[in-house]
């Protein structure tokens, strides 16, 4: 028996401390664990018995634990950054990674803000000295923000939180982001400039960026030289960001004044001699990765990550995955009623046609073909993929599995449908036989309204006998005789006349859905019955 067949509900490992308000919204479909703490090796040993896991920082997800993971589906992170997660390993193994971009940016720019201000007016030091009994009121003199330029490295939403809240103290910002443009800047009234405009104005300065080849020290020694003497740096963002070790050479040379660090390259930095010494100096204040550390954030966060787990384990889309391209919610809603019909019009194809073609033509008539059609492209190798391998098809992996399997897709798009509101209209392009499926939904339910030349109406659901026929009355009463006594009942019926295209006049496809397996003698009989010419099986879930 497979590991899938054991447990018919998906199972999810949570290995850090995720709110429990998130948590709950997995019970009605998914098995929870929690187990905190797994030590890298523990993790890699049991990973295969789960469909999700889900994080935070602490836990280091490698490409050895993805690949322990046989039966990963999603690999969900309860916060903004994912570099604790090896996403180019789950790329490869067509495993999704989700985060919450939003969840905790009111607290991140919230803290930033507070450590600019402790920062400024030396509370951490100046409370450690009351408590330790002394009054010294004249050693921890501040410095005011009022006036004061902040400058700010990354202004996503983080840094344009705290671009706002600092505006609101009565500070100039002026930030560094390739991706903002001038006007929005201006509009937000931020002056946008280069790296080294933003340093050389900078009494305090604050990256919010994520760790990337390209931001890794992105605050160095040269960047640091090119501040002004006694300025404050601080780095609520991502350690590595900033180069620690440069970052102690200017404070120990005085050039910069202080420092205000959640974050650090090794964590805890009581682990790095670095650290250590950044921990220990005097014009340092510290706190243990605290910027999400809200109730707010956490309870938002860990909500958002097990609604997308919880969606994709039931065979939907994520709207925060990183791996796999973005789909504006606006866009899936409208496409979610299709995504089912042209994963269906895949596996029919798959099981109507003797001839299969590796070249796909996939048509949308209507609205449906307004915006991102990447779902219902996702959907369809899905479905032409069902019965000849074992890949898992998603947002990730769709692509890799089409070109594994030399599958070709060409899109084509138009607002102009004719009988139906909205139409889909699969063709098979190899051979010189005619491959046309088209499907609809209608009141809510898929529906298949061309088989080649043949008319049709019927859902593509359950298991459903197909049978080519000449169109002249009792060939429905034969064929429901000999189902009959096979004990197989009809459940509904659908006939459809030859008048789509070329082929024999005078001939129809009976379409029968049934409510079970049909033995090979009662198909035999089937076929071996006057008037009709062929008769395949379908079966759907």
């Amino acid at each position: 028996m497979s590991a899938e067949a054991e447990h018919v509900r998906p199972r999810v490992l949570v290995t850090d401390k995720i709110a429990a308000e998130g948590l709950r919204l997995l019970d009605s479909v998914a098995d929870v664990d929690q187990r905190v703490g797994l030590d890298p090796a523990e993790l890699v040993t049991v990973i295969s018995g789960y469909d999700a896991l889900i994080v935070r920082s602490e836990t280091k997800v490698t490409a050895d634990v993805i690949r322990a993971g046989l039966h990963l589906r999603v690999i969900a992170r309860a916060g903004v950054g994912v570099d604790n997660i090896d996403v180019a390993a789950a790329t490869n193994s067509g495993v999704i990674v989700v985060n919450s971009p939003t969840g905790n940016v009111g607290a991140a720019a919230e803290h930033t803000i507070a450590m600019l201000l402790a920062l400024a007016r030396q509370i951490p030091d100046a409370v450690a000295s009351l408590r330790a009994g002394k009054w010294e009121r004249s050693r921890f003199v501040g410095v005011e923000v009022r006036g004061k330029t902040l400058g700010v490295i990354g202004l996503g939403k983080v840094g344009l939180g705290v671009a706002r809240s600092a505006m609101g103290m009565g500070m100039r910002v002026t930030a560094m982001d390739p991706y903002v443009s001038p006007d929005f800047a201006e509009q937000m009234g931020i002056e946008l400039a280069d790296l080294d405009s933003v340093l050389s104005k900078a009494d305090f300065l604050t990256a919010h960026t994520p760790l990337t080849p390209a931001t890794k020290n992105v605050i160095s020694a040269e960047q640091f030289q090119k501040m002004p003497r006694g300025s404050f740096v601080l780095n609520v963002a991502r350690g590595g960001v900033v180069d620690e070790a440069a970052l102690l050479a200017a404070l120990e040379s005085g050039h910069i004044a202080g420092a205000a660090l959640d974050v650090f390259t090794v964590e805890p930095p009581t682990a790095d001699e670095i650290g250590k010494k950044l921990l220990a100096h005097p014009k340092v204040i510290a706190t243990p990765h605290l910027g999400a550390s809200t109730k707010e954030a956490q309870i938002t966060v860990a909500i958002d990550v097990c609604e997308q787990t919880a969606e994709i384990l039931q065979g939907g889309a994520p709207r925060a995955a990183v791996n796999a391209p973005l789909i504006l919610p606006e866009d899936l809603a409208k496409l979610r009623p299709f995504v089912a019909l042209v994963e269906k019009l895949g596996l029919f194809y798959r099981q109507w046609y003797r001839k299969q073609s590796r070249r796909f033509e996939i048509t949308y008539d209507g609205e449906v073909a307004e915006g991102d059609t990447y779902p219902l492209r996702v959907a369809l190798i899905k479905g032409l993929t069902e019965t000849i391998s074992e890949d898992r098809v998603n947002f990730v992996s769709a692509n890799t599995v089409a070109k594994r399997h030399g599958i070709e897709i060409t899109e084509r798009k138009s607002n102009s449908p004719q009988q139906y509101a909205n139409l889909i209209t699969l063709r098979g392009l190899d051979g010189s036989d005619e491959q046309i499926l088209s499907g609809a939904v209608t009141w809510g339910q898929e529906r298949v309204v061309r088989v080649d030349g043949y008319t049709t109406d019927f859902a593509p659901s359950g298991a459903i006998l197909l049978c080519k026929n000449q169109d002249r009355p009792g060939m429905v009463g034969k064929v429901g005789v000999i189902l009959g006594d096979a004990g197989v009942n009809i459940n509904s019926m659908n006939v459809g006349p030859l008048n789509l295209g070329a082929g024999p006049q005078g001939e129809a496809l009976m379409i029968l859905s049934v409510d079970r397996e049909i033995s090979a003698a009662a198909l035999s009989a089937v076929k071996n019955t006057d008037g009709i010419s062929d008769v395949i099986t379908a079966h759907f879930s």
